[in-house]
């Protein structure tokens, strides 16, 4: 009889623990992120145009070029509005046919002109400091790592 009531104990306990286990297994799961879908509109105050690129009145702040037919900047769109809303440091220049495309990144550094400005494609974020370009950047990761 002892043995019966240690058995019917133990096989209690198993029970406990184990309906203990599921309980903190379904507390782990996480919620899914949120994405807030942006569009250019919203940032249509930080527009500029290639030729206005270096007409911001601050002595620090980033452009940033895309085109709506680009796939990446299509990826990059929430991200990059998100950024600007909250940083109030990044310009948006749209795409068009008077942009400037080249190979090498290095050759802007200290360009003080639209005219001697090259991005790399699109997206592309160049960085303004005191009214000279300081970094030329391209591609998704390139940009996401100066924002942080």
């Amino acid at each position: 009889m002892r043995m019966f009531k240690s058995l019917i104990l133990l096989s209690s306990l198993f029970c406990l623990v184990g309906c203990l286990q599921e309980e903190t297994e379904s507390k782990q799961e996480t919620t899914p992120e949120i994405t807030i879908n942006h569009d250019y509109s919203e940032v249509s105050d930080y527009e500029l145009t290639w030729e206005t690129m270096f007409d911001v009145e601050s002595d620090l702040y980033y452009v940033y070029f895309y085109s709506p037919s680009c796939t990446h900047c299509a990826d990059l769109k929430n991200y990059i509005i998100g950024k600007a809303l909250t940083n109030e440091n990044i310009y948006f220049v749209k795409g068009s046919s008077k942009d400037q495309i080249g190979k090498e990144a290095d050759k802007v550094k200290n360009a003080e002109n639209p005219g001697d400005i090259w991005i790399l494609g699109y997206p592309s974020l160049i960085q303004i400091n005191k009214h000279k370009c300081t970094k030329n950047l391209a591609g998704i990761n390139q940009i996401k790592a100066e924002l942080k």
